[in-house]
């Protein structure tokens, strides 16, 4: 059984982060410990910043950390907002007005084609570092459509989906077409190749 430290603040990704792991079988997910202090995100990519993560994470608690950064990117603004998803509305904005900028920002685009992307980084205590990346092409739609998932679910028309955004589906509806379900089932891969399970 491999355990992992989570090495992201945000609540909703780590319970995702948990449920796919335990899905994907013989992983153990530790909650990230509280006194670690919040970890500056300025790396230039998605891997970038996965990598800033798990590595600090991991050299705080002395154990292999597991850390994702994903985000967005929309065809028609250049693949913004990108890196700046969670704060595409400024420093603390709320998933609401980050999704409230991205409709005003398509506002008579019809190309909406967009893809979540997200990079899945393990740091170990003896410095070997992991890192893949998974992806899912879509659309972004015209106003917000169902009522779970975070972020920009509510928005996001994965393409091998059935026209519902991600947050009108199941948790493992979700799961089985994400960009995070496929990154973490990449890292199992990967793992698995390094012979690090």
């Amino acid at each position: 059984m491999l355990t992992f430290v989570c090495a992201t603040a945000n609540p909703h990704k780590a319970r995702e982060l948990e449920e796919i792991l335990r899905d994907l079988g013989s992983f153990t997910l530790l909650p990230r410990p509280a006194e670690i202090a919040s970890i500056e995100e300025d790396g230039l990519t998605f891997e970038d910043n996965a990598i800033l993560k798990a590595s600090a994470v991991c050299s705080a608690t002395g154990r292999a950390a597991l850390a994702d950064d994903s985000g967005l990117e929309v065809a028609a603004l250049s693949g913004q907002p990108g890196v700046f998803s969670a704060r595409y509305a400024g420093e603390g904005a709320s998933d609401a007005a980050n999704r409230q900028k991205l409709l005003r920002e398509l506002d008579g685009v019809t190309d909406r084609a967009a893809r979540f992307v997200a990079a899945v980084a393990v740091a170990f205590p003896d410095g070997v570092i992991l890192v893949v990346e998974g992806a899912v092409e879509g659309t972004i739609a015209e106003a917000d459509s169902g009522e779970d998932g975070f972020g920009y679910d509510s928005l996001f028309i994965p393409r091998e989906g059935d026209g519902r955004t991600f947050a009108a589906m199941s948790a493992l509806e979700k799961n089985e077409l994400s960009h995070r379900g496929r990154a973490l089932a990449s890292m199992v891969e990967a793992l698995r190749h390094a012979g690090r399970r």
